[in-house]
């Protein structure tokens, strides 16, 4: 290889490497607003080049080369040789390791491949910067013994704001009003990120896939045959992919991936819908629901399994990707998300609407199952200021209309659904689980100071009109492109609770039961499954208090006649992130005076995983950093049958070993 040197000796490139591993990466974006520009010889297939790194403490970054061309670069080596005995222990020195490229066989069936070998002579290295990466793969590639040494790039193309007529009426892109109050997608598309090669397949109906702002971005292979002539579909595929650049309309957030035409209707056809080529399928975005009138409405049994087997199998096991709009029923009907099992259920990312002043929207519906929020008409007046500008025309016509009305949560789930095509483009092996973490952990606090924000024991703000604030697509792909993939989900299902108690009739007092939780997860989401007959389940008021002291508003009094919960399932992501073990407190009020009702029973399911950074150290019992009191607290918590810390099902010694031994070493702290 050009520019090969022979190293002094080989302790010294352990040292070196040692000296390597202890670099820290800092964040991309703290990075860029530090400037924290350099030009460093990289070691790049073929041969070196001198480049200008963005971020070179980071795992990922920009870079240009000494003509000016744009590439990505990330903190991977791949390295050629037939045995590497010496060098693999100089990384194993280094805290490196080697990872095979993986050979997948097929077996003649496509569907059926399985990674049982490796391609021979190839390793892969993964630094924790790019600056180390340089470092050892010019090490690497100076040994005799290594027929190659690299570091990962690729070229790009760095694009620009879409020059599309309509594009001056999207200000949920670029907002003349409210500068701060968009989806902040500008960067996202300048660093070159769009949705290439992401499906969204979007479930609604009457699509007109001949529209010229959507035909050239209209996945036929892996569509449904449309069953309506509502024009609905139009709208919301334009919002997720409508092409860019071609003079015609406006362009869609991921206006480079492509979208899929799925309908809805009877529950086997939504269960069909759900499980649509979920191997191709990244994405789909409902914005359709039951009747806005604020009774429950839960979902079928059918739709719910298809819904838990799109997220297990699709994408080879990462999961589909479920955008739910959260409904229309706020201002009208008291609704609230919490009634709609479509809307609330714990696969789907249920997305609220704002206009473009930060306002809720009129009707966008409230709720602890609230995820997010993101932009969309403040009312349905025609020629709102904040009306959303979309794709539109007769379902059977090739005519390219365009709506600049659109609205309501219809708008804001398709919205949502196209930046997590970003995401997914810019990083693939996210699964549906990371999707939803890292949405949250980057969404922006929408007005602060407005009565409704609580700080969740883990420190997430939330409020019921917002969730957990409103949807940043550029800092959602910085976080997403480096963000810890999370561990194997874990689930708490308790005993189901005999209560049977009398609810007092239009009594603050009400009736509460709690259940002790002795996982030690980090919760995501938590379920209620209550069954409580009454006959007029509106007049109930339903909360969930965690043991971190947070309250989840399950049901309010509204309006509903509905003859008492049946195994109702409420859902509520309020709780995110919070420790699980300890007290579950379920209060069941009656607000209103005639009615009466019983508290029969109720369960409690917790999803979620072992806490690991960067939730925190699992050693820190009680969330709040690391001290000997915490090991007074498992203690107690312990012989009060709350301590599985090792997360067995079994509350025993081994817990108390496996908690000192985490205590000591304080891993993630």
């Amino acid at each position: 290889m050009p520019g090969r040197r022979k190293i002094p000796s080989l302790p010294a490139a352990i040292l070196a490497l040692i000296a390597i591993a202890s670099l820290a990466p800092t964040s991309l974006a703290q990075a860029i607003r530090n400037g924290a520009t350099e030009h460093l010889l990289i070691p790049l297939s073929g041969q070196s080049q001198p480049l200008t790194i963005d971020a070179p403490d980071q795992a990922l970054s920009t870079a240009a080369d000494a003509q000016g061309h744009a590439l990505k670069i990330r903190a991977r080596i791949v390295a050629q040789a037939a045995d590497l005995p010496t060098i693999s222990a100089a990384l194993i020195a280094a805290k490196s390791a080697l990872k095979p490229i993986p050979f997948t066989a097929h077996d003649g069936d496509p569907k059926a491949g399985r990674a049982d070998t490796a391609l021979p002579g190839f390793f892969l290295i993964d630094g924790p910067s790019i600056r180390s990466a340089a470092t050892l793969a010019t090490i690497l590639r100076a040994d005799p013994r290594i027929t190659d040494a690299f570091v990962e790039s690729h070229p790009f193309i760095p694009r620009s704001v879409p020059t599309d007529p309509g594009i001056a009426q999207q200000w949920f892109y670029i907002n003349p009003v409210d500068p701060p109050a968009t989806i902040n997608v500008i960067p996202a598309w300048t660093a070159g990120y769009a949705g290439f090669g992401v499906v969204v397949g979007v479930i609604d109906e009457g699509f007109n896939t001949l529209h010229p702002d959507l035909s050239a971005n209209y996945n036929a292979s892996v569509s449904q045959p449309d069953q309506g002539a509502f024009d609905h579909a139009t709208s919301t595929a334009g919002l997720v992919a409508a092409v860019a650049n071609n003079n015609k309309g406006g362009a869609g957030v991921a206006f480079n991936a492509q979208v899929a035409n799925l309908y809805y209707g009877f529950q086997s056809d939504n269960a069909a819908a759900f499980l649509f080529h979920n191997e191709t399928i990244g994405i789909k975005t409902n914005s359709w629901g039951p009747l806005d009138i604020g009774q429950i409405f839960p979902m079928s049994s059918v739709e719910l399994s298809a819904l838990q087997t799109a997220t297990s199998s699709g994408r080879n096991g990462k999961g589909e990707v479920i955008v739910w709009a959260a409904g229309n029923g706020r201002q009208n009907n008291s609704d609230r998300v919490d009634y709609d099992g479509y809307g609330s259920n714990r696969y789907a990312i249920s997305v609220g609407a704002i206009d473009n002043t930060d306002r809720a929207a009129l009707y966008s519906e409230p709720g602890s199952a609230l995820m997010l929020v993101t932009t969309s008409s403040y009312d349905f007046t025609p020629g709102s200021p904040s009306g959303i500008y979309t794709s539109t025309g007769a379902a059977t016509s090739g005519a390219g209309d365009y709506d600049p009305n659109f609205g309501g949560t219809s708008a804001a789930a398709p919205i949502a659904a196209g930046v997590c095509a970003l995401m997914l483009g810019a990083n693939p092996n996210l699964s549906w689980r990371d999707v939803q973490h890292v949405l949250i952990r980057t969404a922006r606090r929408v007005n602060p100071a407005e009565p409704g924000w609580v700080l969740n024991g883990a420190g997430h703000w939330f409020n019921d009109q917002y969730g957990f604030g409103a949807i940043d697509a550029s800092a959602a792909i910085t976080l997403g492109l480096t963000f810890p993939l999370r561990q194997q989900e874990r689930t708490f299902t308790s005993a189901v609770t005999s209560v049977n108690l009398a609810i007092p009739d239009n009594d603050p007092a009400g009736v509460s039961s709690t259940i002790a939780v002795p996982a030690n997860l980090a919760c995501e989401h938590v379920q209620v499954i209550l069954s409580a007959p009454h006959s007029a389940i509106g007049d109930l008021r339903i909360t969930l208090t965690s043991p971190a002291g947070t309250t989840s508003l399950l049901a309010d009094t509204r309006t509903d006649p509905t003859a008492g919960y049946n195994n109702f399932t409420f859902t509520t992501v309020k709780h995110w992130d919070e420790r699980s073990h300890g007290l579950w407190t379920l209060k069941v009020v009656d607000t209103r005076a005639g009615n009466l009702g019983t508290f029969t029973s109720w369960q409690l399911k917790i999803y979620g995983a072992a806490p690991a950074p960067p939730i925190g150290c699992a050693a820190d019992w009680s969330g709040n950093g690391l001290s000997t009191q915490d090991i007074f607290d498992f203690l107690n918590d312990w012989f009060a049958g709350l301590g599985d810390y090792n997360n067995d099902g079994i509350i025993n010694v081994s817990d108390i070993f496996s908690y000192v031994n985490d205590f000591l070493n304080s891993p993630g702290c």
